[in-house]
């Protein structure tokens, strides 16, 4: 395999995945960068990212800056001698100084087809939105935010009943694939390089709790994008009585019932244009549950509204 010298950046699972298929097919990976560790889960005990277990386990150098304002840290990165660097969800915006470093550049993977969806949330706004197709881009870091040249594209169609979850998992086949198919296109300096057409610029902004609060005045079609966005986590939620409950998983039927109001003895919860009936349902500090199990501990009255 090349023995052209690499560092890999990235932190979440999705991450990890991608470092794992340069491991496996021996590329020299000389260094990884990886957000610091942090507390996390009910315990808020200190924990590391994924990407930074994978390398440890795997015996390569790891470098956890809180930021690159730090001389030290372009030092390390100096002493490493890239030949290039591979940013895959990391969360850190690198500085000019790094991005001119290498000598074939950084380049990163992104989980949309640039440029739809530029930032932080691209899987989540295709299906908010509807998108009938999405797919993996990898393009040359420049300053500005996913705007750089596009090295190479991969489509995949957005099946209507997917959640986030399982396109991730449909991402990541196509995703790795494409990586590794390219980098000896890069390494050989073979890369034809395509501008982003500026006309097709959206932007994926950061998602927050509000962003996924589900309002049940609205139509089925904005519920379910809503819903299958968020699946399986950190999911869709609404409040009952104070409670915030999470639907993961729902079926949906049209018809003409009263809005944000529970309508039968299943839960199910009238919209616009039909109602939402919930399968997978969660309450708060709890674990999901399919709907019959949720029941046989949970009170509540029909004709009481939701969000009130």
């Amino acid at each position: 395999m090349s023995e052209k010298k690499i560092i890999f950046m990235g932190t979440p699972d999705i991450s990890s995945i991608y470092l794992n298929s340069l491991i496996e097919k021996k590329y020299n990976i000389v260094g990884v960068y990886s957000q610091p560790p942090r507390k996390k889960n009910r315990g808020m005990l200190i924990s590391q990212s994924p990407v930074q277990k994978l390398a440890l386990l795997n015996n390569i150098k790891t470098f956890t800056p809180l930021n690159f304002k730090n001389n030290k840290t372009l030092i390390e990165i100096k002493s490493l001698k890239p030949d290039i660097i591979i940013v895959m969800g990391y969360g850190l915006k690198l500085p000019n100084l790094i991005l001119d470093l290498p000598r074939l550049g950084c380049i990163n993977l992104h989980v949309s087809l640039l440029p739809r969806w530029r930032g932080a949330a691209p899987i989540e706004y295709s299906l908010l939105n509807g998108d009938l197709k999405t797919g993996i881009t990898i393009f040359k870091l420049v300053e500005e935010m996913d705007a750089g040249p596009i090295i190479a594209s991969e489509t995949i169609i957005i099946d209507k009943n997917i959640n986030k979850g399982d396109l991730i998992n449909n991402l990541n086949v196509i995703g790795t694939k494409l990586l590794i198919s390219k980098l000896p296109d890069i390494f050989n300096q073979k890369i034809v390089y395509r501008k982003q057409d500026k006309k097709e610029i959206t932007y994926a902004n950061k998602i927050n709790t509000d962003t996924r609060k589900l309002d049940f005045n609205e139509n089925i079609e904005i519920i379910k994008n809503k819903i299958r966005a968020f699946s399986p986590q950190p999911s869709a939620w609404f409040f009952y009585k104070k409670e915030r409950i999470k639907i993961i998983k729902s079926s949906f039927v049209k018809g003409d019932w009263n809005s944000s109001m529970i309508i039968d003895n299943k839960f199910n919860i009238g919209c616009k244009d039909g109602k939402v009936c919930p399968e997978i349902i969660q309450r708060e500090g709890k674990k999901p549950m399919h709907l019959d199990d949720f029941l046989k501990g949970f009170k509540f009255k029909i004709n009481t509204e939701v969000n009130a």
